[in-house]
């Protein structure tokens, strides 16, 4: 897990001055913030996002309002498919790496990208494009639909800051004709979005255009159900050089419109001409500065709120304090993932055998352990394979054999104990009938026997059905304790296990006949010899009726 001990080992708080530090790429500190972003994304290459939610930073936005513009002016390459519609139809797991003076020379003073699951450098950001659209269209098809299955791609660049981004689907309302978006796309977009951004680590970039009205925007709605306070998320005005003449987003981007915690930057991006006539990136975010820098209005606005590079290090700093927040909450939950992780692995045992004496003794101690487990059980003995935090699950009643059994039996001794009046549904009618039954040639006033006997067998006959039905409850008790140790003891074997449970319950059944057995007998004598001489028959006293 070296995962986890790099995360102990290498960070620690980062304070402003530092944060401000990592901007230079050749201080020691950058370094170390680069190895923070990796350890998550190699959380996240294991699988752990499934477990564990880890920091992201999270693009959302209607369709067209400017995401692929905004992430290839943070990229700094043109790269991203473009055309009518929704052009993102996957999310986009972005990895960007910073490359150092000395790594950037030796790939020729290029940059490049890599698909995941490809070693293949792609310094051709043409390709690029070309195998995110055909990736998209291998899964989602080629006819415009949506499928919830991420790409990822790492691009380094010495302009590149080190960042991971997730690029989402766009808000899409009314479904392109004659394609595969269904009525639904709407629902369907929105949902993807909601389910990456509900995490409260996630940052949010939520990004809208300038010229249209801010109030109605489908990434600030979306934003303000998950984060209404504005504490993680980061306000992008796109296409803020075509607004009407005479407007400008001065109060918005100074948040006197809508108030966001980490405030608004604001984006020149390429217009399509630039992009049909493959205007550089650079070339627009050099445009973009000057147009800022010369602009009256915005040029006297703080430099933080506008401009590629306010976004790029707002986005960095934002992303690395929320790592460092949430870095020990999340080693505590990978301790504890660990810890759980590692008792199921010891409850698998030792390894599987293979020779057949090690074969024989292993299914000797399996069948060992279960018995022991279930003897203890019933006697209610200690035994800690029992209350191990593994088996969590197990109903503790059912886990106590021998405490359930006598609950069973104390429920039918108390139903029918010594409270029980077994002939307080007789009248004294009744009773006078039977005495007329079998008075026969005898003499008036000395009843026979019989006439007890008469009124007590049908009794006794009443108790057969809760016994035998208490009988069948011990049993039931019993075999699901033992289906519950076999499950444990053998899980690793599946067909052994299922051979087990055939051959306890067949040993339950036969035991279940024999005791049967052995309860009739006793209900046969109980009714053989009728005993008359119990004493708290004979020294009951008289009920007020008999009075």
């Amino acid at each position: 897990m070296c995962i986890r001990d790099s995360i102990n080992a290498e960070y620690g708080d980062f304070s402003s001055g530092e944060m401000a530090e990592a901007e230079d790429a050749s201080s020691p500190l950058y370094s170390n913030l680069r190895q923070l972003i990796s350890v998550v994304d190699d959380l996240r290459d294991v699988g752990l996002q499934q477990y564990i939610a880890l920091p992201s930073v999270v693009v959302v936005g209607s369709q067209s309002a400017g995401k692929s513009s905004v992430l290839e002016s943070i990229v700094g390459q043109d790269f991203l498919p473009r055309g009518e519609g929704v052009c993102t139809r996957r999310p986009l797991e972005l990895r960007l790496v910073h490359l150092s003076e000395h790594q950037h020379k030796l790939e020729g003073g290029k940059s490049w990208a890599c698909f995941d699951g490809s070693e293949q450098k792609l310094y051709d950001f043409d390709m690029v494009r070309d195998e995110i659209s055909s990736l998209t269209n291998r899964v989602a098809g080629s006819n415009k639909g949506i499928v919830d299955e991420p790409i990822k791609l790492t691009i380094y660049g010495r302009d590149t800051p080190d960042l991971t981004l997730i690029d989402l689907p766009g808000i899409t309302r009314v479904p392109m004709s004659g394609s595969d978006q269904t009525d639904e796309i709407e629902a369907v977009t929105r949902s993807m979005t909601m389910r990456y951004v509900k995490d409260p680590r996630t940052v949010i970039l939520a990004v809208m255009p300038a010229n249209t009205d801010m109030t109605t925007s489908d990434a600030l709605q979306i934003a303000r159900q998950v984060d209404p306070e504005g504490s993680r998320t980061i306000g992008v005005l796109t296409k803020i050089d075509i607004m009407d003449k005479g407007t400008n987003a001065r109060k918005a981007l100074m948040g006197q419109e809508i108030a966001l915690k980490l405030g608004f930057v604001g984006m020149k991006n390429r217009s399509q001409a630039d992009i049909i006539d493959k205007k550089p990136v650079q070339a627009a975010v050099a445009d973009e500065l000057a147009f800022f820098s010369d602009h009256p209005v915005y040029s006297a606005l703080p430099t933080q709120t506008w401009g590629t590079k306010a976004l790029v290090d707002k986005v960095t700093s934002v992303l690395f304090g929320h790592i460092k927040h949430y870095l020990p909450t999340i080693t505590k939950e990978l301790d504890c993932k660990l810890r759980l992780t590692n008792e199921e692995f010891k409850a698998l045992g030792a390894p599987v055998p293979i020779g057949h004496e090690e074969i024989t003794h292993s299914l000797w101690n399996m069948v060992t352990a279960f018995c022991e487990m279930f003897r203890a059980s019933i006697r209610g003995s200690y035994d800690r394979r029992l209350h191990s935090s593994v088996i969590q699950k197990i109903d503790p009643k059912a886990i106590s054999g021998g405490a359930k059994i006598r609950y069973i039996l104390n429920q039918l001794l108390k139903e029918y104990g010594e409270h029980h009046e077994a002939t307080e549904e007789y009248t004294d009618s009744d009773i006078e009938t039977a005495i007329r039954i079998h008075e026969g040639d005898t003499l008036p006033g000395f009843p026979s026997v019989d006439v007890f006997e008469y009124l007590i067998r049908p009794l006794l006959e009443k108790l057969r059905e809760p016994i035998m039905d208490t009988l069948n409850e011990v049993y039931m008790s019993l075999d699901n304790l033992a289906n519950q140790l076999l499950n444990k003891v053998f899980r690793r074997f599946p067909e052994l296990h299922s051979e087990t449970i055939g051959i306890v319950s067949a040993i339950l059944n036969q035991e279940l006949e024999r005791t049967r057995e052995v309860v009739e007998s006793v209900i046969q004598a109980e009714e053989g010899y009728i005993f008359t001489n119990d004493t708290c028959l004979l020294y009951t006293s008289p009920s007020p009726r008999d009075s």
